[in-house]
């Protein structure tokens, strides 16, 4: 065996080379074929040791398989990094390759790191985030609760999305004939958060709202990022009208959500806390009818057998009160003899003594009658005459005074008497829609 000029083994003329020297010829090939390099990926396995070092891989996925590149970022070079160095962000590495000898791996020294897409969009959400928290916006103390039966309802969100029409199909199911106004606006692409923001300006400008519910469907963190928007969060912030928003999915948060009165998961979710079940309110409130009328029944009755207790009692005492009397009197007459003026005096008081009696228990029997005429009348007003008297209506099919609950007991076709206050008329039945569950 024999060595050349460059001190390298030779056998036979062929080219011996050790891991040293093939370590640095491969160095010497990353230096000139590449040099500095710009490498795009995701941020995996991130080590933060005391050393203050970083060690990461950049990850990609493609076509169904995964590929990892080694990378390292000295101590000198982690401030060029900033919150870019985090697990699981999408970044853009700029460096150069590097041959690790010890191990027989190359990795990728890099000396400046961004974030790239979602990953620059996530930081910049997290700063915003935590900038309006510190002023308070996202405070629970500052929100306030949701109208229970609203009367006119706007609804921010773009026209010909999904999101309004399951909020509308939704929200017309559950109270038929519900006023809700739609403010067209763009909920993606450049200029839609100036949309939205004026939106609710302008809706608070003009009144008569008693809800505002910003909405649209779901999307990734760029296709959301108009309710993300400082525009945005600080109007709904603003807003004298209370605010629901539903934007996205279930697993999506925007900080439009965070700055709003309540949040709904899904436009779906949202007209169920706006509207409450219209045929299930009415029912309720039968029930509730029912119910204080039985109690009040109940009460009056227990009223009245207190009065004619108490009207018994006082009988039995007053007649008592007399007898014994009288037969005092009578003994003394017994006793006086012929005393007879004293007599008849004392039979003169007593007399007197009678008829304020008599009195006293006239004027107390009247007071409790009075009282009983009041109790009448407040029942009668819990009858269900008064309550047709104040708008409300008793539907049953024609030529059956069973009142009907349910809309699914109705056919197109049918025919319906409704009775009101001060009469009743025939319709028929031309649609129905069930009660969402």
């Amino acid at each position: 065996m024999s060595f050349d000029s460059d001190g390298q083994k030779t056998l036979f003329s062929r080219e011996i080379l050790t891991p040293a020297s093939l370590a640095a010829r491969l160095q010497g090939c990353f230096d000139r074929d590449f040099g500095q390099l710009w490498v795009a990926g995701e941020i995996s396995e991130l080590s933060l040791p005391h050393s203050g070092h970083a060690y990461f891989c950049l990850k990609e996925r493609l076509r169904g398989q995964e590929f990892r590149l080694k990378a390292v970022m000295w101590k000198g070079r982690r401030p060029y990094a900033g919150a870019a160095l985090s697990e699981g962000l999408g970044v853009l590495a700029k460096g150069r390759l590097a041959l690790y000898a010890p191990r027989g791996d190359f990795q990728l020294v890099v000396d400046y790191l961004e974030p790239r897409g979602e990953g620059a969009l996530r930081l910049a959400f997290e700063k915003l985030k935590a900038k309006l928290e510190a002023e308070g916006l996202f405070e629970a103390g500052r929100k306030r609760p949701l109208p229970f039966w609203p009367a006119r309802v706007a609804v921010v969100s773009s026209p010909s999305g999904a999101a309004v029409r399951d909020f509308m199909r939704t929200a017309l199911a559950r109270r038929p004939g519900a006023a809700i106004s739609l403010c067209p606006v763009r909920v993606q692409g450049q200029g839609s958060a100036g949309e939205i923001a004026r939106a609710i300006e302008d809706l608070n400008v003009w009144g008569g709202f008693d809800l505002i519910v910003l909405t649209r469907g779901g999307g990734s963190l760029s296709d959301l990022w108009a309710f993300n928007e400082e525009a945005v969060v600080r109007a709904v912030a603003a807003s004298r009208t209370p605010t629901l928003a539903a934007v996205g999915h279930s697993t999506d948060l925007s900080l439009a959500e965070l700055a709003a009165d309540r949040r709904a998961i899904t436009p779906t979710a949202a007209a169920e806390l706006v509207y409450r079940d219209q045929a299930a309110f009415l029912e309720h409130l039968a029930e509730n009818e029912n119910r204080l009328s039985r109690l009040m029944h109940e009460a009056l009755i227990r009223r009245r057998e207190r009065l004619a207790d108490l009207g018994r009692r006082q009988a039995r005492g007053l007649i008592d009160l007399y007898g014994r009397r009288r037969e005092a009197l009578t003994d003394l007459g017994r006793r006086l003899g012929r005393f007879e003026d004293r007599l008849g005096l004392a039979g003169q008081r007593l007399d007197d003594l009678g008829r304020r009696l008599d009195q006293a228990l006239v004027r107390r029997l009247d007071g409790w009658e009075r009282r009983l005429e009041i109790l009448s009348a407040r029942l009668k007003l819990l009858s269900p005459h008064s309550v047709l008297k104040r708008g409300y209506a008793l539907v049953s099919r024609d030529g059956d005074e069973r009142p009907l609950t349910r809309a699914g007991e109705l056919r197109i076709g049918d025919r319906v008497a409704v009775r009101l206050a001060d009469g009743r008329f025939t319709a028929k039945v031309i649609q129905t829609a069930p009660t969402a569950e």
